[in-house]
């Protein structure tokens, strides 16, 4: 299936198989509504969520009972809000049909949503006015705040009332990629203006057409423009001291104490006994959450606190790594999606109730915060589910949490469900929500009556006595669909894409319309296909090279080592390379789950080098390129060189055991790498996406040694403000097209796929800088996650005169003709 759209047109809808592509358009595909086939699911599993980034929900509804309860999803990728109710029911939605403006809206029209990555939700109990309840949804492909009313009695029916925000890097209403927002009781809107380094706070006129009023804005400024500043850096920093009102490294360090890096989640707490109110920041790229004092009069921010490291449920010493989700009860106890940790976490309010300030989360100054419970780690559903050894804990496995959301009643209370937790009953446990974003799926977890342990989160049909799958939405797992891709090639002797689904370990095959075509070679891969590359030869005709991050086919003892498959373009194996084993010994970690350095999510390109005899490269995740020789006739592989690896100074936030080094915010050491992804062999070079520099290094295919680099470069998370073809963004993905003699690359974050001359036609400048001449780009950031919309723009291939884009967030596959190339 397929859906098709005019270039820069509002969603049309899916459309039959066998509708031919029009002259001028685009097609996406492998993200259709597959709802239809799912009737026979349990209703919590009769749809599916493409990147559901934020949960949140309607605490006055919840006085109707699960039925009756109106739970708010940010289902991203499919550019709209899901409503459902506790039981995982979808009960509506806030699409493109709700185009009802409300009574006192001072707009002509209302506005589609793009990109909605957050959302909060102000209920009635909850506001000062009830005018300013309801829901607002961050649309970052507007660079929004869209304010929509409920409809009581009509869980899909909105109303909507305004807009806050425009495109822009200055004062005002100027946002750029605002990722989360909260509303407090007095009607103030706090702003994550991620892009912008900064927050911002606003207050909305009710009285007079919701006029919106700047209040302030917090950041580290230099040169009067607002900086990514202030890292906490694990191993380096201190992070915390009695000579400090905050911490020691902050007392003399404005950027420390005042900047951002990724500024992300945001919640509000209300004391119920003085009214203090207190505002969470999750500073997601500082590894950290700051707390600010609510003026309840003004509106103005005072920094409060800080929580960076804390001591965890057993004791240790341990600190957050990228922080999204904030959220408190009626108590003031906080809870943290601890994001990149792949875990969730609670800390408890010390404050007393009679103390004049009602939230503390530190002994005293000089002390460190102590989480109540820590749950959760890295772990990809469609993987632990089919593992025996992982299966019976999958509930423990989060990919990308963005939100730890406990569920509260109007009056305070926790909403409460009676359980069964591996083998044991459990009266009035306490309700929370996760939006498990990388897994595409929100979860329910529970903690025991008294919210001191967290007793398990849901699991799937058969684990733990658990008769359905608990989780809300339906894996990604029907034929034809990506639940994320890794490698993608065009095997142009079948007029077929190869897309490697790499969680639900297959190939997944397609024409060259989109129309799902089975899988290559038939069967599941495992486990982890994460590169593929296709060439001719000889002896095979077109062939098909495949990595596999863990093989389960070769042989005892090396069962679950990285390999090389060589297929033909029928799907049957030619040879099996185990590159485990072909790559011990060296300096370098060998190539395989053991080591860290598994092939994944890395990639695969081959190089004819005449007859028989192919140029393998191969990325791996330690941050190295690979060539080894391959030949057809003799059926062999060696190795020959290997290249690159991570700039020590930079250090790593990988694993539990990460650091980061006193460069980690740097353009890393010419010749090392920092996130390495996608490779690509030309004549006279090779080129390696080197994602978090913002650039691409070029290496000499004959030894390694590195010739120069695509792009200027920059730090970690440097961003530039436009489309500057000097500047990229998280790059990932690269293709070659031979009849334009053009570079295609996966500009990721800058949400297009751009084009440029052959570099091998360039020479670096003093600089070392490979500068070809810019084509132009695919398409328009704008859509967002709309068709059309890159958000996240990953892999690239290119066939049968056509451009083929994977898009992460959408979870689709976008194709496009050069007519459409935007210069």
């Amino acid at each position: 299936m397929k859906t098709k759209n005019l270039a820069g047109a509002l969603l049309l809808g899916a459309l039959p198989l066998t509708i031919p592509l029009t002259a001028g358009a685009f097609d996406t595909f492998a993200d259709e509504d597959r709802s239809a086939e799912l009737s026979g699911e349990p209703v919590q599993q009769r749809y599916q969520f493409n990147t559901p980034t934020t949960v949140t929900y309607d605490r006055d509804s919840l006085s109707g009972g699960a039925s009756g309860a109106r739970v708010y999803v940010a289902d991203m990728g499919n550019h709209e809000i899901k409503v459902l109710n506790l039981n995982g029911a979808l009960v509506g939605r806030l699409d493109d049909a709700d185009t009802t403006l409300a009574g006192d809206s001072p707009a002509a029209s209302v506005p589609e949503i793009r990109a909605p990555l957050g959302i909060a939700f102000l209920s009635e109990s909850e506001a000062d006015d009830d005018r300013l309840a309801g829901l607002y949804v961050n649309d970052v492909g507007r660079q929004q705040i869209h304010f929509f009313r409920t409809v009581a009695g009509a869980a899909g029916d909105f109303e909507y009332v305004t807009s806050i925000g425009q495109p822009g890097h200055g004062g005002g209403e100027d946002l750029y990629l605002p990722r989360n927002m909260t509303i407090t009781p007095q009607g103030f809107i706090y702003v994550s203006d991620e892009f912008n380094h900064r927050v911002k706070a606003f207050s909305i006129d009710p009285d007079n057409g919701y006029q919106v009023s700047l209040i302030q804005t917090l950041g580290h400024q230099e040169s009067g423009d607002y900086v990514q500043a202030g890292p906490i850096i694990r191993g380096v920093d201190k992070n915390y001291g009695s000579d400090s009102t905050h911490y020691d490294d902050y007392a003399g360090e404005p950027a420390k104490r005042d900047g951002y890096r990724i500024p992300q989640g945001m919640t509000y707490y209300q004391s119920p006994d003085n009214g203090a109110t207190y505002l969470y920041v999750a500073d997601n790229g500082n590894n950290r959450i700051k707390i600010f004092r609510v003026d309840t009069g003004t509106g103005q921010l005072t920094l409060d606190d800080m929580l960076g490291r804390f001591r965890d449920d057993d004791g240790d010493v341990d600190h957050l790594k990228r922080p999204r989700g904030v959220r408190t009860d009626l108590d003031g106890d906080l809870y943290v999606a601890d994001t990149y940790n792949g875990r969730i976490l609670r800390f408890d309010n010390l404050a007393a109730t009679t103390d004049s300030d009602p939230i503390r989360y530190r002994a005293n100054q000089s002390s460190d915060a102590e989480a109540a419970w820590v749950y959760g780690r890295l772990g990809i559903h469609q993987v632990e589910m089919r593992a025996p050894t992982s299966a019976g804990t999958e509930d423990e496995a989060f990919q990308l949490p963005n939100d730890l959301v406990p569920v509260i009643r109007a009056d305070g209370s926790f909403y409460r469900e009676n359980i069964y937790s591996w083998g044991y009953y459990y009266s009035n446990a306490r309700v929370h929500l996760v939006s498990d974003s990388g897994n595409n799926r929100i979860k329910k977890c529970w903690t025991n009556s008294s919210g001191t342990s967290l007793l398990r989160c849901s699991v799937s049909a058969g684990v733990g006595t658990v008769s359905d799958n608990e989780y809300w939405g339906h894996p990604r797992t029907l034929p034809g669909q990506l639940h994320s891709a890794s490698g993608m090639a065009w095997l142009g002797s079948k007029n077929r894409l190869l897309v490697s689904d790499t969680p639900n370990t297959r190939i997944n095959m397609y024409d060259s319309s989109g129309n799902y075509q089975g899988r290559f070679p038939g069967t599941n891969i495992s486990y982890g296909v994460t590169g593929i590359a296709t060439f001719n030869d000889p002896n095979i005709g077109e062939g098909v090279a495949v990595l596999v991050g863990a093989d389960a086919t070769l042989p005892w003892p090396y069962t679950g080592d990285a390999s090389l498959r060589i297929y033909d373009a029928d799907g049957n194996l030619e040879e099996l390379f185990n590159l485990s084993y072909r790559t011990g010994g060296l300096s370098a970690p060998e190539i395989g789950l053991s080591t860290s350095n598994t092939n994944y999510p890395v990639s695969v390109s081959v190089h004819g080098e005449g007859g028989d005899e192919h140029a393998v490269y191969i990325t791996s995740f330690g941050n190295y390129v690979w060539r080894f020789d391959y030949d057809s006739g003799s059926g062999t592989l060696d190795g020959n060189w290997y290249a690159g690896g991570p700039d020590s100074a930079k250090g790593n936030d990988l694993g539990e055991n990460w650091s980061l080094g006193p460069d980690f915010f740097e353009q890393g050491a010419a010749g090392t790498f920092d996130q390495i992804g996608d490779v690509l062999a030309l004549d006279d070079r090779v080129y390696v996406t080197d994602r978090r520099n913002q650039r691409l290094q070029a290496l000499d295919p004959a030894t390694g040694a590195r010739l120069g680099q695509v792009g200027l470069g920059g730090g970690t998370y440097d961003h530039p403000d436009g489309l500057d073809p000097d500047r990229l963004f998280l790059p990932a993905g690269l293709a070659y097209d031979a009849g334009h003699d053009a570079l295609i690359v996966a500009d990721g974050f800058n949400m297009v796929a751009r084009v440029w001359n052959n570099p091998d036609d360039y020479a670096p400048n003093a600089s070392g800088v490979i500068d070809p001449a810019y084509q132009g780009h695919w398409l328009d950031r704008d859509l967002g996650t709309r068709p059309g919309g890159l958000f996240d723009t990953e892999q690239v291939a290119v066939g049968g005169g056509n451009v083929y884009v994977f898009s992460l967030i959408s979870n689709r596959i976008t194709r496009f003709s050069w007519s459409e190339l935007n210069p």
